[in-house]
């Protein structure tokens, strides 16, 4: 039997904010707040301004840092194509939620992987590398800490506190694991999931660097590069944008000038940084 997809528009999803429906649609109303739009012209522009951005040789220095013991074929290519001045990444973020947390996480890390592939047959000349950005300096415990299961929420109860990223795999830790294994046995590749999150998830280490181990076993034969920022080598390059949040508190007027831009705008704020 044949396969037939349709597509659906993103308004008739009823899921999307109004936001991100304008955004897409090159509404008006938003341009102001974006320099290149959503499409493969937009990329292009980007490349242009994005020439000579990054330290390329610090980056990598810090990735193979991050590689040393476990390192893909394809992510070795990619980390060594960032030396190169034709190649651009296609970057998603999201923090280290516990067993990766909502399905998000993932779509968004595949459709990084997919609009690489997208852009490089599109732009030969350029390469194309996806990379998940690490939030792993959020604190955010309430928010990182669990994940839902057959419609029941699983959390982690520890006593440690500061950055979830910087946590450590505890004892509290090893009884959730040990309590979902019963119910995920029974699933497809169940098994399979069950004993990469035992090999990721060991007492002792740390949840980046846990995090980094399960999405690297996911995506690793994709080219996926997981960058953890939490590094001196890579803050380093940061340090005049941090003096200037610290003493002139540049970037709160510029976020709260936005915000307010935004509201009137008749756009619903979605966060409310300090």
């Amino acid at each position: 039997m044949d396969c037939i997809s349709t597509r659906i528009p993103y308004r008739q999803a009823n899921h999307f904010s109004k936001i991100i429906l304008d955004y897409l649609d090159h509404a008006e109303d938003l341009k102001s707040f974006y320099t290149h739009p959503p499409s493969l012209q937009g990329i292009q522009k980007a490349i242009g301004n994005r020439q000579g951005f990054m330290n390329r040789k610090i980056l990598t220095q810090e990735l193979r840092k991050q590689y040393a013991n476990d390192v893909t074929e394809a992510v070795q290519k990619n980390m060594e194509s960032l030396l190169l001045q034709n190649t651009f990444t296609i970057t998603t973020a999201h923090q280290p939620n516990i067993f990766t947390g909502p399905l998000y996480f993932i779509y968004k890390i595949l459709h990084a992987v997919k609009l690489a592939e997208y852009c490089k047959a599109s732009l030969p000349q350029y390469n194309f590398v996806p990379v998940y950005y690490m939030g792993s300096e959020d604190a955010d415990l309430e928010e990182l800490g669990h994940i839902y299961l057959a419609g029941q929420k699983i959390e982690w109860k520890t006593k440690q506190t500061g950055a979830v990223g910087r946590m450590k795999v505890d004892k509290e830790f090893i009884k959730l694991v040990e309590g979902i294994s019963g119910q995920l046995a029974v699933l497809p590749f169940g098994n399979e999931i069950i004993s990469l999150i035992n090999a990721c998830y060991q007492e002792g280490v740390l949840i980046q660097d846990a995090t980094f181990k399960l999405v690297n076993a996911l995506f690793g034969h994709h080219g996926l590069i997981v960058l953890i920022p939490d590094s001196p080598g890579l803050k380093k390059l940061a340090t005049k944008i941090f003096e200037d949040d610290l003493l002139n508190e540049t970037p709160s007027v510029i976020v709260e000038q936005t915000a307010n831009r935004l509201h009137a705008a008749g756009y619903k704020l979605q966060a409310n940084p300090r």
